[in-house]
Order: C-alpha cells, then sequence, then structure tokens
C-alpha cells in the first residue's frame, strides 16, 4: 500500500485566496450514462473548483466543512487519484471516461498537483478505453503532447456558455476570458484533436450568430448549447434579474439560440456517433507500468 504524500492532520493551507485541504479518496470511478456520449465513468481528481462560477450545480452537494456560500473558495485534491484509477483499470475495457462532471480538471491549482495529467497517463495506458475531458481553461494545452498521444480516443469539450466577456467577468468572475478560451479551442484543432464547444449552461448572448460562425471557422466538430438548472430558491435568480437576463431562462430563447448555433455546422459534424462507448481504433497493447506517486509542489514558496 502507498504511503501518504502528506499528512492529513496538517490544517488547511491557503494558496493564492483558496483553502486547499488534500485528502486519500476512498473511490475515484462514478458509473454514469448519458445519453449524447454514453459514457461509463465519471473522474475528478478533484472537489471543489476554484472557477467557483455562481450558477454551478455542485454548490448543492454536501461537502464536508464547507457551504454553498463559500463554493469557489476551497479545492480537495485527491493526492491518491492516480493510484486509484490503476487499481480499477479492469473497469475500463471498452468503457469511456469523463473528466469531470462536478470539478474543472484543469482549474489553476492542477499547474501544481498535476492530478489531471497523472490520471491522464494512466487512461492512456488503457487502450480500449475512450476520454472525455471538458474544460474551461487554457490550462488544458500544458498536456497537449499527452493529449495528442490518445488519437481518436479522446475528444476535448470546451465551456463558452457566452459571447460577451463582460457577462463572464459577472456570472463566472474566477474563470477565464471568453477570448482566451476560443485562442485554445483553435490551437487544440490545429493540433489534430477532436474539440466541441459546449455553451452550457447559456448565458445572454450578444451576437450569437457570430458566435456560431467563429465555431465553424474555428474547425470545431460539434457546437450544443445545454439550459441552465437553477437550485431551490438560488441566489443567482437575483443576479439574473438585476442584469436583464431572466430570458436565459425561456425555453424559446434556449431553442433559438440552440437551432442558430447547431445549424452552423455540417450536419455530419454536428450528429452523433454510432456506439459512442466504443474506442474508435484498437491501438497496440502496450507494457502497462503503475504510476509513481510524486510529492505536489504545492506548498513550495509559502511561509
Amino acid at each position: 500500500m502507498l504511503a501518504p504524500l502528506l499528512s492529513f492532520e496538517a490544517p488547511p493551507v491557503l494558496f493564492q485566496d483558496l483553502k486547499v485541504e488534500p485528502e486519500e479518496a476512498r473511490s475515484i470511478l462514478r458509473p454514469q450514462r448519458d445519453d449524447r456520449y454514453g459514457f461509463g465513468y465519471a473522474l475528478s481528481p478533484y472537489r471543489g473548483c476554484a472557477h467557483g462560477c455562481r450558477y454551478c450545480y455542485v454548490r448543492e452537494y454536501p461537502h464536508a466543512l464547507h457551504g454553498s456560500s463559500d463554493w469557489g473558495g476551497w479545492v480537495t485534491p485527491k493526492l491518491n487519484a492516480p493510484e486509484l484509477l490503476w487499481s480499477q483499470r479492469h473497469k475500463l475495457h471498452e468503457q469511456a471516461v469523463f473528466l469531470a462532471t462536478a470539478t474543472d480538471p484543469y482549474q489553476p491549482i492542477e499547474r501544481e498537483f498535476r492530478l489531471t495529467r497523472a490520471c491522464l497517463k494512466v487512461l492512456l495506458d488503457c487502450p480500449t478505453t475512450r476520454v472525455l475531458l471538458h474544460t474551461r481553461s487554457a490550462l488544458v494545452l500544458q498536456d497537449l503532447d499527452l493529449l495528442k498521444d490518445f488519437g481518436d480516443r479522446l475528444t476535448v469539450g470546451f465551456s463558452i456558455p457566452t459571447d460577451d466577456d463582460m457577462v463572464r467577468q459577472v456570472v463566472e468572475p474566477k474563470a477565464p476570458p471568453i477570448p482566451t478560451r476560443w485562442a485554445a479551442v483553435e490551437r487544440l484543432v490545429k493540433a489534430g484533436l477532436r474539440v466541441g464547444v459546449a455553451a452550457t449552461p447559456l448565458m445572454a448572448m450578444t451576437d450569437p450568430e457570430g458566435f456560431a460562425r467563429r465555431g465553424r471557422e474555428s474547425g470545431i466538430s460539434s457546437l450544443w448549447v445545454g439550459s441552465l438548472r437553477l437550485l431551490k430558491n438560488d441566489p443567482f435568480y437575483e443576479v439574473l434579474a438585476r442584469n436583464q437576463w431572466l430570458k436565459v431562462l425561456d425555453p424559446d430563447y434556449v431553442e433559438e439560440i440552440r437551432g442558430i448555433l447547431q445549424g452552423a455546422l455540417p450536419a455530419v459534424r454536428r450528429g452523433t456517433r454510432k456506439n459512442p462507448g466504443k474506442p474508435c481504433a484498437q491501438p497496440v497493447v502496450t507494457r502497462l507500468v503503475p504510476p509513481q506517486p510524486t510529492h505536489p509542489s504545492l506548498f513550495e514558496g509559502i511561509g
């Protein structure tokens, strides 16, 4: 059994105004089914998310010692995530894995812990497993070399819920700017990766036709829209009302934007793949080497 990397008796560490509480997780794969992708497991190397999007539905989930009021102010890295994933890789034969459903795998702290990269290295050695990576951060580019090694087994989804960075500054104040995201999308496509853009949850759009045109010209393979999910008595409703953005809750508005965006791509690129849970190819199986634990550099330079 691997020794813990850190003492979990230590108090939380404040890292760039973010409370970081490393843990040794008991599980890492959560069974999940999705009509669009047909993926089999969700994988989250972190609990909590420093992006702290004000609309995030994960705020309602129970978190020990945390409430929805400080969402975005804490992150719990699962230090043993790569080792756990390695021990459970037998579950992944001809399955698909989604990184991640409840947290961004490329939130800023990934620069220090590199848990997403370590998990991707394990998945790379699972030759019949399809990987669906979803983020809103250009930090994904730090792993471009690794992502290219997956070939057709990997798809990158990029969340861009609005075309107006002024809207983004209100609803996603800690997340990367919209122009930065588009630049990352274009670089990923140029590198030969399959990339889709998700306007989800849909926020107010200024020029949806221009958004659709940007998607088409960038070479993405899919472009889709998702509706906003409000929590019970959600304070985010007041944010929408105050900024006159309540239209995003109107199904007709959502359908209008969906039609504009999805109509921008050729039908062959908008369609879903047959048997989406199956890999596109059967790579040659190479010798598997278990991941080696590494001590994160989070605490370097912190007094």
